[in-house]
């Protein structure tokens, strides 16, 4: 099953994930358009309604994607 970028992933993407609704979906989004990009999954704890408990439920169902290439 393809995981979900969290990098990239639209709203509508976000709320495909269990328990993530239209709410922390937006804070996700926002959460990258202040910060940058995730580097790595853990960051979404970060943001505001994932605790650890939620998380463990979409860590195997999310990914930062490829990293850019450093030059």
């Amino acid at each position: 099953k393809k995981k979900i970028n969290i990098n990239t992933a639209s709203l509508v993407e976000l709320q495909k994930l269990p328990r993530i609704g239209e709410k922390v979906g937006q804070r996700i989004i926002d959460f990258r358009k202040k910060n940058g990009r995730f580097r790595k999954v853990e960051e979404i704890m970060k943001v505001k309604g994932i605790g650890e408990k939620m998380f463990n439920r979409i860590k195997d169902l999310i990914t930062v994607g490829e990293a850019p290439k450093k030059k």
